[in-house]
């Protein structure tokens, strides 16, 4: 197959060079792949922008008189949805397929299976290869990956084409570039923080100032000596600036990001490293801070744990905030942020984002971060998170794809960002992005019930202080998961027990109803810096939540005394994370009661009615649930962890289409199961607080397994306080006896639609399924 492939690669460079017209090319082109991949059609499928359609380009094996003729919009029929879902479509008998579209003129009737294929250049789709043949079956992996392999050349073909034949119009040849720039496309990323956003796009590049600046020594040491000494001064003074500007927006808690910088304009070795520079090779003050970044970013992208690799860019951020300052007291001119001069919305991309660009920036104008870098511990997610920006990162080489002012719809649910996008997804999304805060939440905040009165209580997840305030504007009734982590991610330093006991403090008294604190959930992929947790073969199934703690006996003990004092504050629970046997599960307790003994001595007020409960997120605390609840006063379903290791696949892996689904029926019964042994123990409780339970399919399944009590982002708490009204414990719960018996999540996603539908919420399904 790969000789295959190589030979086919080689036959159409020829064409491709021996041939100057794009249409010629196009055709020999379809004629050489249809008889090498033994297919009965090769067709392609050009997308263009002016008319917004695709248009069929050349064919081998269709009627030659619809090529140039027949046109489709993008998302109509098969190759349309290839196109705008740029996926590829591989089904037989494409006629029954959902959004088949028949053209007469094609001649395609006689043909039974079907392959269409995205070609993308330049991090946009422009056109499609689709394959044809007269058999029932869908075509095999061997061509699908031929045709995918051969995609690149034939999209770069189409793409340079384009561009030609823009740059011969006749007119102003800057509004043909501009009228390529603005082409529709969509690139995926990492979200950290949740949201939809729309604005046009400001873009940060990168400042190359430790490239910029030239090797060069100076004749005087005392005066550069005296330079670094006011230049660190300044340096400082602006990181305390910036600090204070996060305190004012952020929270105490927060705005300890901006602690490690100042211990790195603190320390000794890096400040003795730069003064060395200066005095034994004479080089200028500039130069030195450079060289000395220089050997510290080696040794910090060596280190093999990368969210402490992460740190390089808080060290970045200083030394060019250093270099700054030794740019202005030198009176050289600073480039200036304009973002700040200009009005509306804006999506900052950016290839890395420092948190000191963030905070320069004016923060009311910033409707999405966008970066290429990045991850989920990195400062700026946290930043983001607390401004309640949405922000996905990780999108690879949008920067180079994007130019200012174009437009930009951030949707950190699916984890895309479209560029330019057209008007069928701008409607899509119009309804979102409208919403204001405020009308977001308009309609009744109080107790919800459903329609045989049962109350149900819905709960906030957060993680930060200064998402407490949206739990009186969303109406939720307490927090039902506040993560402790994020407290320990955002600083370079174990947090001692009075640190500990504010911050709790603060969201207990926050939470203003029934507050649950889940115990520090490290390890796996929650990496926190000061823990300096050793690498792992396998960290999802290694030293993490409950046995990571029993293994710290020193930091379990201030962690477990700062909750029990924050308890007094408020209505406090105590959830435990990853118990997956009845021995941690024990001895975490004893460590509580040990606590509690220890805080009675000192005659220390502590909370000493708190609830306490476990998290169920591995199997064997499934199976050892009935002899758990004797120690327990609640479960609270962790629906991620639990599916992935109930189906031994990671959720993010790039191959888990369909692998993990929370429609199962077999993920369904493993947590029908769980809601019957905790119905029949008396005086427990079943929550839930993963991602399921704000998914709007899945509330009447949860209801009907005995769940009262959902934990959510805080913005989904309207949409189910509407919907659940709708129903009652009985229907649901003979609903989810039904779907536990099916085979399929698409068996349960059609019962589960059609009973929606009956319920009058058509428009639900139709958004999440």
């Amino acid at each position: 197959m790969v000789g295959k492939l190589l030979s086919l690669l080689r036959n159409i460079s020829e064409v491709i060079a021996g041939v100057e017209d794009t249409a010629q090319v196009l055709s020999r082109i379809v004629k050489i792949l249809a008889r090498s991949l033994e297919v009965d059609v090769c067709s392609v499928y050009e997308y263009d922008p002016e008319k917004n359609q695709l248009v069929l380009a050349a064919t081998q094996g269709l009627n030659k008189s619809s090529v140039g003729k027949i046109t489709m919009a993008p998302a109509e029929g098969l190759t349309g949805q290839c196109f705008k879902e740029c996926r590829i479509v591989n089904v037989s008998d494409p006629e029954n397929q959902p959004g088949y579209k028949f053209f007469a003129e094609s001649g395609e009737e006689k043909y039974n299976s079907f392959l269409a294929v995205p070609l993308r250049s330049g991090g946009s789709c422009v056109g499609v290869l689709t394959l044809q043949r007269t058999s029932h079956e869908a075509f095999p992996a061997a061509v699908v990956d031929t045709a995918r392999s051969l995609s690149p050349q034939l999209a770069n073909l189409i793409f340079s084409a384009g561009i030609l034949k823009n740059l011969a119009r006749d007119g102003d040849t800057e509004e043909s570039i501009d009228t390529i720039q603005k082409r529709s496309f969509v690139i995926a990323g990492s979200a950290v923080n949740s949201g939809v956003a729309r604005g046009k796009v400001f873009r940060i590049k990168p400042r190359d100032l430790f490239n910029e600046i030239d090797h060069e020594t100076h004749d005087d040491t005392d005066k550069e000596l005296k330079l670094f000494e006011k230049s660190l001064k300044l340096a400082r003074i602006n990181t305390l600036e910036l600090e204070t500007r996060a305190l004012s927006m952020i929270s105490e808690a927060d705005a300890s990001i901006f602690n490690s910088h100042l211990m790195f304009l603190e320390d000794k070795m890096v400040l003795d490293a730069i003064t060395r520079e200066i005095i034994d090779e004479r080089h200028t003050l500039e130069f030195s801070i450079v060289m000395v970044y220089r050997r510290y970013a080696k040794k910090f992208r060596q280190l093999s744990d990368p969210s402490i690799r992460e740190r390089l860019i808080d060290f970045k951020d200083v030394m060019l905030r250093l270099l700054e300052a030794v740019s202005f007291l030198r009176a050289e001119k600073n480039g200036n942020r304009d973002i700040e001069e200009r009005s509306g919305s804006w999506v900052v991309v950016a290839r890395e984002l420092l948190p000191s660009d963030l905070m320069r920036l004016p923060i009311d104008n910033i409707a999405g971060i966008v970066c290429e870098k990045g991850g989920a511990t990195s400062h700026v997610a946290i930043l983001a998170k607390a401004f309640s920006i949405p922000a996905l990162l990780g999108v690879q080489g949008i920067l180079d794809q994007v130019v200012d002012y174009d437009d930009a719809l951030l949707d950190c649910h699916a984890e895309k960002i479209y560029i330019n996008p057209d008007q069928e997804i701008s409607d899509k999304y119009q309804h979102l992005i409208n919403l204001t805060p405020q009308a977001e939440v308009t309609g009744p905040k109080g107790p919800t019930f459903t329609n045989d009165g049962q109350q149900i209580y819905l709960r906030a997840n957060i993680s930060l202080i200064c998402e407490s305030s949206l739990i009186e504007n969303y109406g939720a009734e307490g927090i039902g998961l506040y993560r402790t982590e994020f407290l320990f991610m955002i600083r370079d330093y174990v947090p001692n027990e009075e640190t500990q006991y504010e911050v709790f403090s603060k969201i207990v008294e926050a939470g203003r109803q029934e507050v649950t604190l889940r115990l520090l959930d490290a390890g796996g992929d929650k990496k926190i810096n000061c823990l300096n947790l050793p690498a792992e073969d396998n960290p999802a199934m290694g030293l993490r939540g409950i046995r990571l703690l029993l293994q710290n006996k020193d930091l379990l003990h201030s962690h477990l005394r700062a909750v029990l004092r924050a308890g007094i504050h408020g209505k406090l629970r105590i959830l435990l994370p990853m118990v997956s046997n009845i021995s941690e599960l024990k001895n975490v307790i004893d460590a509580i009661n040990d606590v509690r003994q220890e805080l009675d001595k000192q005659k220390i007020d502590y909370c000493k009615n708190c609830s306490v409960g476990i998290m169920l997120e591995v199997p064997s605390a499934v199976f050892g649930l009935e002899k758990m609840l004797k120690y327990v006063d609640f479960i609270s379903l962790g629906t991620n962890d639990l599916m992935q290791f109930s189906f031994a696949m990671d959720r993010g892996h790039s191959e888990n289409q369909g692998v993990t689904d929370c429609f199962d029926p077999v993920f369904l019964k493993i947590l029908y199961d769980a809601g019957n042994v905790v119905m029949k123990t008396s005086g427990k409780e079943m929550t839930i607080c993963g991602e399921m339970a704000s998914n709007p399919l899945a509330i009447p399944l949860l209801l009907g397994m005995g769940i009262k009590s959902f934990s959510m982002p805080p913005r989904k708490i309207p949409q189910m306080r509407e919907i659940i009204p709708k129903f009652s414990l009985g229907e649901c719960r003979k609903l989810v006896k039904t779907a536990v018996e099916m085979e399929t999540p698409d068996d349960v996603m059609k019962k589960v639609s059609s009973f929606l539908d009956r319920k009058g919420l058509t428009e639900v399904v139709s958004q999440e399924a």
